[in-house]
């Protein structure tokens, strides 16, 4: 993952179906240590001439230019789980991970997330089956009479079209710490969900809050929500059942938008001042946050004390947003969790442009379309001159039909159908 700590993104780079962000190196005055953008030539606080730096070291990327037109990766989409993976056009290798000499992420990733380079997607898939090995721990004694309440609010706001809230006093979104937090390596395990015949697909609020009392005799997830439960999930529906709605609430908090799904967390009250740099509250972050699910990338505005996460898959931004709720890093805050508006930023506007496009484009090839690109080589944008043919075939010079790669649930399958 890459960390904004010492850099800045300037752009998108790559060739259709795997775009990279593109940084450039930021620099610290020699005089007042502050961190500076690339492009200033004077120090922003104290106004000192920016010292002379190598060339080499103004803009640089974890990926090479060269290296993203010879590497053979490529983004499919996989039309069972409706999640991206990849695939070697010269090996035929196929990964769930984003591979390492892909480079970063693009800035945005749009409608489909695209993981962290170098990221072990699997290692969730494997800690949830060692879960399932064992019963659901319960987390409280009993079950508190306040937290007996119904998920939901019947009033209904015609005007905003949609209801005005819960139904309860949410001390947990005030400046309170919570009094109780989710450990899933010790509170994860088996419930009457997992059985073949539940038909459940819902994860629990309370085990994720921290606080369910029923351990093994709950009816919902006491686990993390893996790439299958994400494909399985309804645009409808959060993954713990509750309703989305058309727009977010003002305050962005609640289920979030069926219109404008978003797989990024605004975290707020953050102490950058508590760390030793800005690179040790990146790696903080990386690692509360990453406990449910993988985290595709994280921006840290120091001078504002807030954090964007953005997860890979919707439901891991779901089920972190209530478990991080009020919690802390370590350092004495209450974080202020809930979801991010679209990233304004024209590097992320293009980043998102082209993410969508490639996904597009997989989505169709996935159909059995013939893709041709005109443009290609003569200076025209290959994201703007694509047309997509009816047919089976691949055209020349196309990948080959990738073999997705299974994830533990068909494994499941296959073992017990064998």
């Amino acid at each position: 993952m890459t960390s904004t700590a010492n850099v800045k993104p300037i752009g998108t780079y790559g060739p259709v179906g795997a775009s990279t962000t593109i940084y450039a190196e930021k620099w610290v005055c020699p005089d007042c240590k502050y961190t500076n953008f690339s492009s200033l030539t004077a120090c922003k606080r104290c106004k000192k001439a920016a010292p002379a730096r190598p060339e080499a070291s103004s803009a640089s990327s974890a990926l090479t230019e060269q290296n993203a037109l010879t590497h053979n990766w490529r983004e499919v989409l996989d039309p069972k789980s409706q999640q991206i993976y990849y695939y070697n056009t010269e090996s035929m290798e196929t990964s769930w991970d984003r591979p390492a000499v892909m480079g970063p992420s693009p800035y945005n990733s749009g409608w489909f997330g695209r993981g962290s380079a170098g990221a072990n997607t699997s290692s969730y898939e494997k800690a949830n089956e060692e879960y399932l090995s064992r019963p659901a721990r319960k987390q409280k004694d009993k079950i508190e009479a306040k937290n007996t309440h119904l998920e939901g609010n019947q009033d209904y706001n015609i005007w905003y079209g949609k209801h005005r809230g819960e139904n309860w006093n949410e001390a947990h979104m005030g400046l309170d710490l919570a009094p109780n937090r989710c450990v899933v390596a010790t509170d994860a395990g088996r419930t009457k969900a997992d059985s073949r015949d539940a038909g459940q697909k819902y994860f629990c609020i309370q085990f994720c809050r921290g606080k369910c009392a029923r351990g093994a005799d709950c009816s919902w997830f006491h686990r993390i929500p893996t790439v299958a439960d994400d494909g399985m999930a309804s645009q409808m529906h959060d993954c713990f059942g509750r309703e989305r709605h058309k727009a977010h609430k003002d305050d962005m908090s609640g289920a979030g938008s069926f219109e404008s799904p978003s797989r990024t967390l605004y975290v707020g009250r953050l102490r950058p001042d508590k760390y030793s740099s800005e690179g040790a509250l990146h790696e903080a972050l990386k690692k509360q946050f990453g406990e449910f699910g993988e985290v595709e990338h994280i921006n840290i505005i120091k001078a504002k004390n807030i954090a964007f996460v953005r997860f890979r898959f919707r439901s891991g931004a779901e089920f972190a947003k209530e478990a991080m709720g009020n919690q802390t890093l370590g350092q004495d805050e209450v974080l202020n969790v809930k979801w991010a508006y679209d990233d304004p930023n024209p590097v992320a506007q293009e980043a998102m442009r082209r993410a969508d496009a490639d996904a597009a484009l997989a989505a169709l090839k996935a159909r059995g379309m013939k893709i041709r690109r005109e443009g290609e080589g003569d200076g025209e944008d290959p994201y703007t001159k694509c047309e997509a043919e009816g047919g089976s075939g691949e055209d020349e010079g196309a990948e080959p039909e990738a073999k997705r790669p299974k994830i533990a649930s068909e494994r499941d399958d296959d073992d017990a159908a064998t």
